[in-house]
């Protein structure tokens, strides 16, 4: 495990939900207008959230990032 940090840049975020479709177990579109960040028990965490994640959720969140038009998804590693 990997302790990372993600951030969703709300002021880049055009909510194409494209990382939802990645990893909806970590993205989700909630109330907000941009994309939100989800723990591990499925609650949101706003805009920021950092986490040790698996191998597989840090291949979620790259593909994910990735995939982003705006490229507001940015993953730090911690």
């Amino acid at each position: 495990m990997a302790k990372i940090r993600v951030k969703v840049d709300p002021a880049l975020c055009i909510t194409a939900a494209n990382c939802v479709g990645i990893a909806p177990k970590l993205f989700h579109i909630g109330d907000e207008p941009y994309a939100e960040l989800l723990d591990k028990g499925g609650l949101p965490q706003g805009n920021s959230y950092a986490w040790d994640a698996t191998t597989e959720e840090m291949e979620l969140v790259e593909e994910a990032a990735e995939s982003c038009p705006t490229r507001a998804i940015v993953l730090e590693k911690l």
